[in-house]
């Protein structure tokens, strides 16, 4: 019977994977610490995630083991971090804008009232309206005073014709004193026609 040999390539590829099986467990049994110069391994020589607090001796780490600056507060334990003391007052801050205005308040209690004033002067007293005719005839001028009794003021007055219309007008009417209204009356256009000048002046007690 004639015995077939593995062909070279095959014998070769087998080796191969013979060894990458057994490689790491060779590396395993052969490398330890006292093979590895201190100060030697860095952060690149060891994967990312694979070191945990088992593969850290206690007390091994020191603060030169640590970069400055990474460690943050809550990498401490509680009570480790002594807090700080009260820092001084910063400076004020600018004034904001004021505030939109309040509702008005509720009205206060009415105040006590005030003194009485004085006593004003008395008003006028007694009005009346005092009127004097003139003869009905047909005289060309015509007077009349129409004058306050006692002691009575004139506060205003006037005059009227009556007859001969169109030929006779009315040329004064004024308080001529203080007391009294004056009245005259004219005929414009001779006439023979009676007629009569009537005058009125309002008078009343006035407080001096």
């Amino acid at each position: 019977m004639k015995v077939r040999l593995p062909k070279p390539a095959t014998i070769i590829a087998c080796v191969a994977l013979l060894a990458a099986l057994s490689g790491t467990a060779v590396a395993g049994s052969l490398i330890t610490g006292a093979q590895v110069q201190n100060g030697s391994l860095t952060g690149l020589d060891l994967r990312n995630g694979t070191v945990n607090s088992a593969d850290v001796r206690n007390n091994g780490l020191t603060t030169l083991d640590i970069r400055n600056g990474t460690l943050r507060a809550v990498d401490f334990a509680p009570g480790v971090l002594d807090s700080g003391g009260v820092g001084s007052a910063g400076p004020a801050g600018t004034a904001g804008p004021p505030g939109p205005q309040g509702p008005a308040g509720p009205s206060g209690p009415p105040g006590a009232p005030g003194q009485a004033g004085q006593q004003g002067a008395p008003g006028l007293s007694g009005p009346e309206i005092v009127t004097v005719e003139s003869p009905n005839t047909s005289a060309g001028t015509k007077q009349v005073e129409a004058s306050c009794p006692g002691s009575k003021k004139v506060l205003g007055g006037g005059a009227q014709l009556y007859g001969a219309e169109g030929d006779v007008a009315l040329d004064e009417s004024y308080p001529d004193t203080a007391t009294g209204w004056h009245a005259k009356g004219v005929e414009i256009v001779g006439t023979a026609t009676s007629w009569k000048l009537i005058a009125y002046a309002i008078c009343a007690n006035v407080a001096s």
